[in-house]
């Protein structure tokens, strides 16, 4: 669903301006700094 709504947005008129974006689409894991490394997930506090 997250990645349907940002499709969505991006083929609007709203995102007119962005250019040359990255866009991290990953159900708010980064928001959270949750990181895979070598020994799986971990969470950082």
């Amino acid at each position: 669903m997250d990645i349907a709504n940002m499709v969505l947005f991006l083929c609007s008129e709203k995102a007119g301006f962005i250019t040359g974006e990255n866009i991290c689409i990953d159900g708010g894991m980064t928001k959270q700094m949750i990181y895979h490394g070598d020994c799986g997930w971990r969470f950082d506090i």
